[in-house]
């Protein structure tokens, strides 16, 4: 999507001799009305928007006892980075993301393509150190979750904060799971205020 053109005082000049009734504003007036007019346009989408609106409702799981060779599978089969960890009552007790898998094969400041390199040299991989663990070996806990009526500048807000890259989305009340939020759900929800 092209960026929005900055506007300048000339644009607004001209826009504002277009406009037959009387004006008595001057151009910096009005861009500073402009500006204000945008921020708030943009707080009322941000908070009309709610995580049930925007979060993806078919997640990706795995149990706490689930071998760390099959989480690894379902995120690669699915091409996501991260999986919520349930109990038996469905309950969110933690995440699983390609970063714990790092952390704990002694890679944490490598990237996974570094990792990858290892193995390929024959240097030893480090995936083999964790072959024999579960999820609960390596999940981060207690995951961080929000409400599905949680607004959508304090979802941000919140990623941001907390540095994650994705929120388990639970309902309204109770512990149930009923979607997940990730970065690319808030960046194609904001392109398509953008674009509505």
């Amino acid at each position: 999507m092209p960026e929005k053109p900055a506007i300048s005082d000339d644009d607004i000049y001209e826009a504002m001799k277009q406009i037959e009734s009387y004006l008595d504003i001057t151009t910096s007036d009005f861009k500073e009305l402009y500006h204000l007019s945008y921020r708030h346009a943009m707080q009322r989408l941000t908070q009309s928007v709610r995580a049930r609106d925007i979060m993806t409702r078919d997640v990706v799981t795995v149990a706490p006892t689930t071998p760390l060779a099959e989480v690894a599978e379902r995120m690669a089969n699915a091409f996501i980075t991260g999986v919520p960890v349930l109990d038996e009552m469905q309950k969110v007790v933690g995440i699983v993301s390609e970063q714990d898998f790092l952390k704990h094969m002694g890679a944490q400041n490598s990237s996974f393509m570094s990792v990858v390199a290892g193995c390929l040299r024959g240097k030893g991989c480090a995936a083999v150190s964790v072959r024999k663990g579960v999820a609960a070996d390596i999940m981060t806990k207690p995951a961080i979750t929000i409400r599905e009526d949680v607004a959508l500048f304090e979802i941000a807000a919140m990623m941001s904060a907390n540095k994650i890259n994705r929120l388990p989305v639970l309902a309204e009340t109770g512990d149930n799971m009923v979607g997940i939020l990730t970065r690319n759900d808030l960046i194609r929800a904001h392109l398509l205020q953008q674009a509505g």
